[in-house]
């Protein structure tokens, strides 16, 4: 249970990164009129990074080695129970 929970932290946090930096891309035209974030788009990317290699390291920690193994069946399992709730494909 700790080992799912670890992950789905830290793929939360590395998802928001990711997130965070195609918005901040796809809205590259109205920049002149919002907020500016000091060091993007480098701080978003190196913050998506690290948290892939804590991620990745996971892998090579005695304490930690079931996080990516429980952790990415779990997202699989997600990704195919919320594509057979809508559907299939849009």
């Amino acid at each position: 249970m700790v080992s799912i929970s670890a992950f789905g932290a830290m793929f939360t946090w590395m998802m928001i990164f990711v997130t965070h930096y195609r918005f901040r891309r796809s809205r590259a035209d109205a920049r002149s009129s919002g907020p500016r974030m000091i060091g993007f788009p480098f701080t978003t990317l190196l913050g998506a990074a690290l948290m892939a290699a804590v991620l990745v390291t996971t892998a090579f920690t005695q304490a930690f080695r079931l996080t990516l193994a429980f952790g990415l069946p779990f997202l699989v399992a997600l990704t195919l129970v919320y594509r057979y709730r809508r559907g299939g494909t849009r």
